[in-house]
């Protein structure tokens, strides 16, 4: 008797029900989903489009009549641009479970010991709605007892929430006495709990672009030096550093570096290396993007990798203003006597002993 009354109430509730069919969107990208439970409980995920994650929410009414719960309407909603649903459902009309899910007993667990009915059929709900006579009732008597598990997909980036919602919660005495009333949760009862989760993502969701390019450095000791690029953004709180080994041919070394899944934004990027004079690049990411950079040695005043006379001559020139040195960066270099980013006399003294190995400008040595 209790079956047949289960399938006629399935029928009656169904019966009005237009089953619709999902196709997933043509679009590329992520999106964070929430879920969120009765309490406020919340967890968020971020998913690639196209991928297909769980939703679990489970319910905690231990401090009510040891859990025992006789009756429950309830239902999780979601955003359709975003999300559909990956359960398979009965799309024959003719079926008396029309519109209802196929794999019932995994959505909800508590179908073995109960007349419920869940559906997919309606776009943004899943709906289920049990009662038990026993006075066993369904037992929610821990953070471990799941309610609903369900499947989704997202197909379009953005961001979702998947929202559980309860019109009526009852425990299995003989009054029924409700917990939820009308979508509310009734005074008194306010420890019942719904924790929820999310599976984790497939796979590591990427969110933005490379960064890439060349770093040319000099050779300025007679060991193998490692060149580091530190990369901040300007207008988010993007922060990240790469170090390279600088190998070399001859006097120079190009090596190659890459900073992976950069968001798109304004960025500074600082390249450092010991005996060298630290130089910054303003960078613009909004797609991969290509930045060769270049560091040259302290009293390098023309910018070839070597520190020389001519490099003295050029100091000693600048700083009597007979020329000038009018790139920024090599004045930097030239000026031996940070930080004042000033040439003198002192600073071409200091380049032409470095030339002549009687006293070095490169503290910086081999390990």
């Amino acid at each position: 008797m209790r079956k047949v009354l289960s399938v006629l109430l399935a029928i009656l509730i169904i019966a009005s029900v237009t089953v619709v069919s999902f196709s997933a969107a043509d679009d590329t990208g992520a999106a964070t989903v929430t879920l969120k439970g009765l309490q406020g409980e919340t967890v968020t995920q971020t998913y690639a489009v196209g991928e297909t994650f769980t939703a679990y929410t489970y319910m905690n009414a231990a401090d009510y009549n040891d859990g025992r719960i006789g009756a429950l309407d309830g239902s999780l909603k979601y955003p359709t641009d975003v999300l559909e649903i990956a359960e398979t459902y009965n799309t024959d009309t003719e079926d008396y479970d029309y519109g209802l899910m196929d794999d019932m007993d995994t959505v909800f667990p508590i179908i073995s010991k109960a007349s419920i009915i869940g559906n997919a059929g309606t776009p943004g709900l899943v709906y289920y709605n049990a009662s038990t006579p026993a006075k066993t009732g369904f037992l929610f008597n821990a953070d471990t007892c799941a309610l609903s598990i369900v499947r989704f997909k997202v197909i379009a980036s953005g961001t979702a929430t998947i929202e559980n919602t309860m019109k009526t919660l009852a425990v299995s005495d003989s009054a029924l006495t409700k917990i939820i009333s009308k979508g509310v949760i009734q005074p008194g009862y306010e420890n019942l709990t719904t924790p929820v989760a999310l599976s984790q993502p497939a796979a590591p969701v990427v969110t933005g672009y490379t960064l890439s390019g060349t770093a040319t450095s000099y050779k300025t000791n007679a060991g193998v030096d490692d060149v580091t690029l530190k990369l901040t953004g300007t207008d988010n709180n993007y922060t990240d550093t790469v170090t390279v080994t600088a190998s070399y041919s001859g006097i120079s070394a190009k090596t190659a570096y890459a900073f992976e899944n950069v968001p798109a934004g304004e960025y500074t990027l600082s390249v450092e290396k010991g005996n060298h004079v630290t130089r910054e690049y303003t960078v613009a990411v909004s797609a991969d993007t290509t930045q060769d950079v270049k560091i040259c040695p302290i009293g390098d005043a023309d910018g070839n990798g070597r520190v020389n006379a001519a490099d003295a001559k050029a100091v000693f020139q600048h700083s009597n203003k007979q020329a000038t040195i009018t790139d920024e960066y090599l004045v930097k270099c030239a000026d031996t006597a940070k930080p004042a980013a000033r040439i003198n006399a002192a600073d071409a003294k200091a380049i032409f002993q470095h030339s002549n190995k009687q006293e070095s400008l490169w503290p910086v040595t081999a390990e």
